[in-house]
């Protein structure tokens, strides 16, 4: 275990450190200037020179690199531009806003994807089988983005049922915790379901094949043959025995579920990461969008990783490969 946490760590790092010079050089080989857009007080070339040498940007970037990665290794993210304050406090106000949303929807999406696909697998060929297939393919087929879309403007724009954008009503007093967490929930409500479904969908397929083979090999029969029933072999046997292949996709989705979190948030003005890195790219905020890129790697990385070793955790060998 020991080995495998000291070669993901250095997994980990080797990303962090590529991903971090691609998103340097990329907002940097963008056009515009980051500070026409703040405000009209730094209008004028001569006030927008003497910003860019406040914040080294009148350096070559061949100069801005290595500063910028020795920063960066000292926990240093520099100063937002659009916002004029220390990045790192930037990311500790959004990131919890956004594994607010994300801890949620992930929650209930795998709990959900697994029920749904443990039971198509246990009636594959059936008719109501393949209707769920459709079902499930035809939301995978449809960008994050649109269903958000059609979310919003449903049941909170037509029916009202919802708030369409926000995580709290806009200069609310709460009295009570209760009170707090009613609001949270009535705003999170959407964007948790938008997430939720998706995910539900894509783990509900991996489950269902996986399910499938379970049923297939020689000790299901051996059970059936003891006269276990149908219901036994599956919560004792079958899902123990897809417990590994779950993990491991839970692992390979983790990214697409960090993108899909992003245009959510966007969508319904959630305030998180995702949301304030679609604003940072529109402002040109260097220094933001770098940080936020690099922890969106590191995050992929480590949920990678823990996914693995759930994965070697319930598995039958129980090893752990670096």
């Amino acid at each position: 275990m020991l080995r495998f946490a000291a070669a993901r760590a250095r997994q980990t790092a080797i990303v962090a450190i590529i991903v971090t010079s691609l998103a340097f050089f990329l907002v940097h080989a963008a056009p515009g200037d980051p500070f026409s857009t703040i405000d009209t007080s730094v209008e004028s070339a001569a006030a927008r020179a003497e910003m860019r040498v406040r914040y080294g940007l009148d350096r070559p970037l061949y100069q801005q690199y290595p500063a910028m990665l020795m920063n960066f290794a000292r926990g240093e993210f520099g100063t937002s531009f659009s916002q004029s304050r220390p990045v790192s406090a930037v990311l500790a106000e959004v990131i919890p806003d956004t594994l607010l949303l994300m801890l949620p929807a992930l929650t209930f999406g795998v709990l959900l994807g697994v029920a749904l696909g443990t039971w198509q697998g246990a009636r594959a060929g059936s008719s109501a089988d393949r209707g769920w297939s459709t079902v499930t393919l035809g939301v995978l087929s449809v960008p994050e983005f649109l269903i958000a879309l059609i979310a919003a403007t449903l049941f909170a724009v037509r029916l009202g049922w919802f708030p369409a954008t926000g995580m709290l009503r806009i200069g609310a007093t709460h009295s009570s915790f209760a009170d707090l967490l009613g609001d949270y929930l009535h705003h999170a409500a959407l964007p948790v379901a938008t997430l939720t479904l998706t995910i539900a969908c894509a783990v509900a397929r991996f489950q269902r094949t996986a399910v499938i083979g379970a049923l297939s090999e020689e000790f299901v029969r051996t059970a059936r043959a003891k006269g276990a029933t149908d219901r036994r072999i599956i919560m004792t046997h079958v899902l123990r025995r897809t417990a590994a292949s779950l993990c491991a996709i839970l692992g390979l989705l983790f990214p697409a579920l960090i993108g899909g979190a992003a245009i959510v948030e966007d969508v319904f003005a959630w305030p998180g990461a995702g949301h304030t890195l679609v604003a940072a790219v529109s402002s040109r905020d260097y220094p933001l969008v770098i940080a936020l890129v690099t922890v969106g790697s590191i995050a992929v990385c480590v949920g990678s990783a823990l996914a693995d070793a759930a994965a070697a955790w319930v598995s039958p060998s129980g090893a752990v490969d670096a």
